[in-house]
């Protein structure tokens, strides 16, 4: 694939494989994102509903007004009065009904997640993933790495934190060139072709990527980006999650580790594993690698019912015979739909709610009951495997940079994993003699001097978090770091200054407010306290922290103590 080449969008696609691209608009990838205002959808919902969060005390609605959906977050005083609500229009649907119906809206360039959810299979409003244990309003931001395998084209701003270009998607559903790469080359050779009343030749056309003409691996790389869940997962330095194209090996861009299962450990206990559970696989095996995803799925086409039951049958038996099998017939027959290789041998789940988890056990076992098949990797002494390492390598760490290595160990860290402290303190220790100015090494440098709990550890780290905001991040999160740092070595100001400068860059977070409100308090200025946390609640009017250090402020103000 030559870099650099221009998507053209799946519709252009369509001109000439209106049949394909059809199909292909049905399955549940080409339905995966769609605009919260298509009357069809918003008209087929049962609404209103209404959802309450015991924990805060606040209600949730979602309703239908004028072809749109909104949903809106209040709460009620002891009379029953309303104290605060916010309404938001829906501006994006995520999923395609499979298990449920996710949501989005749009807000000042970010996009964040709606906080109520629709599950199709039991027919029910409740919270979105992610907000099992926290309620996060309609505050928690929609990241690039997550967005980019539920949307076509999605358009982040680098280094910002759920913010988006104006569109925010270049194209909304999965589409033809998420699998085929950028479509420009090919349609304009085509297009001049047929200017010339030239027929398209039978030959491969090297300016698109079809991955049935690829390697088994690089086939497999396409489908891992969004198929392979993972413990850690890193870019690439200088890359970002969109560079990916479509015959490249996706470890050019994102490398993806796995703890290693332990001895004995079940296929339920992998989690989106399609690809890692496949490779375990006796089938992947005996193959020598010869199986791969699209082996038995082709993309273009939902199959379901008996048309399924005897499509993946028939790629069963391409390996193996009817008598392979060691039921009998009988017993066989006897299965509903009958005799039916994948009901027995790649068993679904129950899954009632929008999980990560991957529905089908992709192990391939004797039986529903068996262990993950062939040797653990624990049992070989490894503990991460590198699942995108080059074919041969996803038990070895020694190809992998130790830039890379240092990120996947802090991720998995800072994911509750101390067992890994030790080696991501080896390896900090290492990028920082070579990579002393990178903005993830000066992170985790100011993490473990702020650690030390000295006076001597806190300045160093005020010094590495400086250094990254001096280098111009636009991270809303370093912002908060710097601040709470300052703010812990009493340089209130200093504090204020960072805050401010956040706040008027990017001031959907309510996170910066709360922490500058309480930088003013510390520093008796409740003038602009109070005013920082009125326009906090304007935005965020459920937030009851700011609610409490409002009432502080403003009862300073009624005693006289406002000399600011």
């Amino acid at each position: 694939m030559v870099p650099g080449v221009r998507f053209v969008g799946s519709e252009v696609c369509a001109s000439c494989h209106a049949d394909i691209f059809n199909e292909f608009r049905q399955t549940q990838m080409g339905r995966s994102m769609i605009a919260g205002n298509q009357s069809s959808f918003v008209a087929s919902l049962p609404l209103p509903a209404k959802v309450y969060d015991k924990d805060t005390g606040q209600y949730f609605e979602v309703l239908r007004r004028d072809g749109h959906l909104y949903q809106s977050q209040y709460a009620l005083d002891e009379d029953g009065r309303e104290l605060s609500r916010q309404t938001w229009k829906i501006d994006y649907v995520i999923g395609a009904g499979a298990n449920g119906f996710g949501f989005l809206i749009h807000r000042g360039g970010h996009l964040f997640e709606a906080p109520i959810t629709y599950y199709n299979k039991t027919q029910t409003w409740s919270f979105s993933p992610g907000y099992e244990f926290h309620n996060y309003g309609f505050t928690r931001p929609i990241l690039a790495r997550c967005i980019i395998c539920h949307s076509g084209q999605p358009r982040p701003v680098a280094g910002g934190v759920g913010l988006y270009e104006d569109p925010p998607f270049a194209e909304l559903a999965v589409g033809c060139e998420n699998c085929h790469g950028p479509g420009d080359l090919h349609v304009t050779q085509r297009r001049e072709e047929q200017m010339m009343g030239i027929a398209p030749s039978e030959a491969a056309d090297t300016n698109i990527v079809n991955p049935a003409r690829l390697s088994g691996w690089l086939a497999d790389n396409i489908c891992m980006r969004c198929h392979q869940g993972q413990d850690a997962r890193v870019l690439r330095p200088g890359f970002r999650d969109q560079d990916f194209r479509p015959g490249m090996e996706l470890d050019k861009i994102i490398s993806i580790f796995k703890i290693a299962p332990d001895p004995g450990s079940t296929p339920s206990s992998l989690l989106l594993e399609h690809y890692f559970g496949m490779t375990l696989s006796k089938c992947y095996r005996a193959s020598a690698g010869a199986l791969h995803c699209i082996s038995c799925h082709d993309p273009h086409v939902q199959l379901s019912g008996a048309a399924a039951t005897d499509f993946y049958k028939s790629r069963c038996l391409t390996c193996h015979n009817p008598q392979s099998c060691r039921l009998n017939l009988d017993k066989r027959q006897a299965t509903n739909p009958p005799d039916d290789c994948v009901g027995c041998h790649m068993p679904k789940r129950t899954v009632t709610t929008i999980t990560h988890a991957a529905l089908t056990d992709h192990t391939i076992p004797m039986n529903p009951s068996s262990s993950i098949q062939g040797q653990p990797p624990k049992a070989q002494g490894t503990e991460l495997l590198y699942l995108t390492g080059p074919l041969g390598e996803r038990e070895s760490l020694q190809s992998v940079p130790p830039f890379v290595l240092f990120q996947a160990y802090n991720n998995l860290v800072r994911d509750g994993y101390p067992q890994f402290q030790q080696k991501k303190d080896e390896l900090l220790n290492q990028v920082a003699r070579t990579m002393p100015s990178d903005p993830i090494v000066l992170r985790a440098l100011a993490e473990r001097a702020f650690s030390q709990n000295t006076a001597q550890g806190r300045h160093k780290a005020i010094g590495y978090m400086a250094q990254i905001m001096r280098s111009g991040s636009t991270n809303v999160d370093d912002s908060l770091v710097l601040a709470s740092l300052y703010s812990s070595d009493k340089r209130y100001q200093q504090a204020v200054d960072v805050l401010e400068r956040t706040r008027a860059a990017d001031p959907y977070f309510r996170e910066i407010y709360e922490s500058l409100a309480a930088q003013y308090l510390a520093l008796g200025k409740y003038r602009q306290a109070l005013t920082v946390l009125q326009q906090g609640l304007e935005l965020f009017p459920d937030d009851a922290k700011l609610r409490i250090l409002e009432k502080n402020a403003r009862s300073a103000t009624l005693d006289g103590a406002l000399t600011h």
